[in-house]
């Protein structure tokens, strides 16, 4: 049976952000999109209580 060993991102997990910074962060993915013409997705995580090790 394959055994799963953690993963160093099973430790973190999305960030709770408000309204405005998530605007913020559409609106720079949108900014450096424009100006490279790639697609970027911005991730914000932060440090997992349950999870960590």
């Amino acid at each position: 049976m394959e055994s799963k060993e953690p993963v160093e991102f099973d430790r973190y997990t999305a960030a709770e952000l408000s309204p405005e910074l998530l605007e913020r962060i559409i609106s720079l993915e949108q900014e450096i999109n424009s100006t490279t013409d790639k697609d970027v997705v911005l991730i914000a995580y932060e440090e997992s209580q349950h999870n960590a090790t």
